[in-house]
C-alpha cells in the first residue's frame, strides 16, 4: 500500500524511530508524520481515525524508551505545527515542540529568568509539561504555567493552570487523552548577565555529574520519597553493571548508556536486574521516570502508573 499524500503532512513509512530519541535505540514507527500547522495536524488526525492507527507525539525523545520492534502507530513530530516562541512582556507562549534549552536561552535574550534551569534538561515543552521537568532543587516548568493549549475530544481549548496539577516528575496532562500543542509560562526580569551565570553554572554542573556523550535517555528511575535513586543504585552495587552493549553509568548510577550497539531488550534486562538489586539491599522498589514506547504488554520495569484524574 502506497504512502498517502495528505496536504500539508511530510509522511513516511517505516521509520526508525532510534535516529529520533537521545537514546538512539528502537524500531520503526509505521508512519511517522510532520504537520506543517495545526490545519495540517486536524487533516492527519481525520486520516489517522480513518485507518485506525494510534497516535504517539514525539518531542525531544530524550524520555523514552523505544522497543526493538518498534510501534504500530503514527508518530507525529510537531516542529512545524508548534514550534514557535512569541513574547509579551513577563509572559512566553511556547509551542510544545520547543526545546526546552533554546526556550531558556530566548528568555535570557529578553532579560526574562525562571527558566534558568531548563538549559541543560533535553525535552520539548511539550513533554516537559506532561511530566513536570525540573532539576534536584525543585525547580520546575509546572511552577511558571499559566496556561496550557491542547487538542482532545472536545476539539482544541486552553487549559488555565488552576485546572492542571503538577507533582514530582508527572502532571494530570499525561495519560489525560489530549494532545499538548503549547503552554504559556509567567516568567520574571532578570538581568541577562545574571542569567547566563547561572545557566553556565547549571550547565557545567552537569557535564561533571552526567555521561552526555554517550547515548542515554536521562534519569531512569524516579527518586523515592527522601532519598535518591542515583544513590540507592551506587549502594546496591550496580554502577557498571553492563547487559550485553548496556551498563549503568559509572558518573552517574540513575542513567543507563550503551556503546552504540545497545538494544532496548538489552536496556529492559538492565533495568530489571537495577531494580532487583536494590529491593534486596534497601527494600525499595524504583519506579521508572522514563516511558515505555511499544505494542502489546509493557515490560515489567513499566508497570502502568495510577492517572492523577481524567482528561482536565
Amino acid at each position: 500500500m502506497p504512502v498517502p499524500s495528505l496536504p500539508g503532512v511530510e509522511l513516511h513509512e517505516r521509520v526508525p524511530l532510534a535516529r529520533h530519541t537521545y537514546m538512539r535505540i528502537g524500531g520503526p514507527a509505521r508512519y511517522f508524520a510532520t504537520p506543517d500547522d495545526l490545519a495540517a495536524l486536524d487533516t492527519l488526525l481525520l486520516w489517522a481515525r480513518g485507518i485506525g492507527l494510534p497516535l504517539r507525539v514525539l518531542g525531544g525523545g530524550s524520555n523514552v524508551l523505544v522497543a526493538d520492534e518498534g510501534v504500530d502507530a503514527i508518530v507525529v513530530s510537531l516542529r512545524r505545527a508548534c514550534g514557535g516562541i512569541r513574547f509579551e512582556g513577563t509572559r512566553v507562549h511556547a509551542g510544545a515542540a520547543v526545546m526546552l534549552p533554546a526556550l531558556a536561552r530566548a528568555a535570557a535574550d529578553e532579560g526574562l529568568g525562571g527558566l534558568e534551569f531548563a538549559i541543560g534538561i533535553p525535552g520539548s515543552v511539550g513533554g516537559a509539561l506532561q511530566s513536570n521537568a525540573g532539576i534536584g532543587d525543585g525547580r520546575n516548568i509546572g511552577a511558571l504555567v499559566e496556561g496550557v493549549d491542547v487538542y482532545g475530544a472536545r476539539g482544541r481549548r486552553t487549559l488555565p493552570g488552576e485546572e492542571l496539577r503538577f507533582d514530582y516528575r508527572r502532571s494530570n496532562l499525561r495519560g489525560s487523552g489530549v494532545m499538548v500543542l503549547g503552554a504559556t509560562l509567567l516568567l520574571a526580569p532578570r538581568p541577562p548577565e545574571t542569567i547566563e551565570v547561572e545557566m553556565r553554572r547549571l550547565l557545567e554542573a552537569r557535564g561533571a555529574t552526567q555521561p552526555t556523550a554517550l547515548p542515554n535517555a536521562g534519569s531512569i528511575f524516579r527518586n523515592p520519597p527522601g532519598d535518591f535513586a542515583g544513590r540507592l543504585i551506587e549502594a546496591a552495587g550496580c554502577k557498571g553493571l553492563a547487559v550485553g552493549h548496556t551498563r549503568v553509568s559509572e558518573l552517574h548510577a540513575n542513567f543507563i548508556v550503551h556503546d552504540g550497539a545497545g538494544t532496548a531488550a538489552e536496556v529492559v534486562a538492565l533495568m530489571e536486574q537495577v531494580q532487583e538489586r536494590v529491593f534486596q539491599h534497601a527494600g525499595i522498589q524504583l519506579l521508572t521516570e522514563i516511558e515505555w514506547w511499544g505494542d502489546g504488554p509493557s515490560p515489567s520495569p513499566f508497570p502502568r502508573p495510577p492517572e492523577l484524574s481524567d482528561e482536565p
